[in-house]
């Protein structure tokens, strides 16, 4: 089994039991399936084995991977692809030749098809101008802008041909995000030779545009992990050193904002990292269709016993989390899903005011 975990898969609504997300012994996470659709980029990382010389996937070829994941009980598609591969003219040619004006109605049209199988769409695809991210915003529950980000004196020269790695432009984008209401996944990624100094300084960003926009659905503290071939910073991330960084994730940022460790990039300190605090796993990749960045298949972890031996319980969460969904942060179209779950939570916030009232 190549996912890294095993967790039962829930494969109908009813299983996802929103109401308790927030009780103190649940650990929730998001079954989700990645739809790569290119693996163009105009970023060249020299740590990255996710780009290469590519096209664009067939819109409707998406749709038999949908119906799939939703019967293994996924109920998030994150759609995956290098930056700006319309920056391209072999790209630009071919969303020419399919009747596509532009690559932000090709990327609409692939999550739409998603989201009529049954999934809820998420993005993942770099850099998107603020009238992009409002187009997208109609079908997406989730945006994914991670700050990849590693100290000043080092980042110029380690990101050199990569445009959209640039601190200031992630940064501006978070923002562009929040004055839309654009649910947000970010993150930093720990190991590749940033100071500690230089992540509590991303988390305190992190932390002050939630405070403005409360936007920041999750902060990803990703383990960098080296891979053979490619040129390394620092890493791996050691286990003080995620443990550390899951610390200061908690201290520093506002409590409605779930603090997350990838599964998929070979974490065998689970047990660890749910003692320190974190009652969220993120996107845990169905088993058959595992994460595109996993560097290679990682040893298998039974995520249910650990959690059970803890005292702590499973839950799967759809891509957005209860909070969210009580405060309507999703377009009208998602709220063919969420709207009914919004009145569940608001009907249940109401029964315990009214409960409170009588007791006292």
């Amino acid at each position: 089994m190549s996912s890294g975990y095993i967790i039962t898969p829930k494969d109908t609504d009813t299983d996802i039991q929103v109401l308790t997300e927030d009780d103190s012994n649940v650990v929730t996470y998001s079954l989700a399936s990645p739809f790569t659709v290119t693996r163009l980029c105009r970023n060249e990382c020299p740590y990255c084995s996710f780009r290469r010389r590519d096209t664009l996937v067939v819109p409707y070829s998406t749709i038999k991977s949908a119906k799939h994941a939703r019967q293994l009980g996924a109920r998030e598609g994150v759609y995956v692809s290098g930056e700006r591969p319309d920056k391209y003219n072999n790209v630009r040619s071919l969303l020419d030749l399919w009747g596509f004006s532009s690559y932000l109605d090709y990327l609409y049209t692939v999550c739409e098809l998603g989201f009529l199988e049954g999934l809820i769409p998420s993005l993942e695809v770099g850099f998107l101008s603020p009238v992009e991210m409002k187009k997208m915003l109609e079908v997406c529950a989730i945006n994914k802008i991670m700050l990849d980000s590693i100290d000043p004196n080092q980042a110029e020269k380690f990101y050199e041909k990569s445009p959209g790695k640039k601190l200031e432009l992630r940064v501006k984008s978070l923002h562009w995000a929040g004055k839309l209401k654009f649910p947000t996944t970010t993150g930093i990624i720990i190991g590749m030779g940033e100071s500690k100094s230089h992540r509590k300084e991303m988390l305190h960003t992190i932390a002050d545009i939630h405070k403005e926009y409360g936007t920041i659905h999750e902060v990803i503290l990703q383990n960098f992990v080296p891979q053979s071939g490619l040129h390394q910073a620092k890493g791996p991330a050691s286990k003080a050193d995620m443990l550390s960084a899951v610390e200061n994730a908690l201290n520093i940022l506002p409590e409605d904002v779930s603090v997350t460790v990838p599964l998929h990039l070979n974490l065998p300190w689970i047990d660890d990292i749910l003692r320190a605090g974190v009652r969220d796993l993120g996107r845990v990749y169905t088993p058959e269709n595992p994460s595109y960045c996993a560097p290679h298949p990682p040893a298998v972890y039974n995520i249910d016993e650990i959690a059970e031996s803890m005292g702590l319980r499973l839950q799967q969460r759809f891509t957005l989390k209860k909070s969210f969904i009580k405060n309507g942060m999703y377009s009208k179209k998602l709220g063919q899903i969420f709207d009914a779950y919004r009145y569940k939570i608001k009907k249940e916030s109401s029964e315990k005011t009214k409960e409170v009232r009588v007791a006292s």
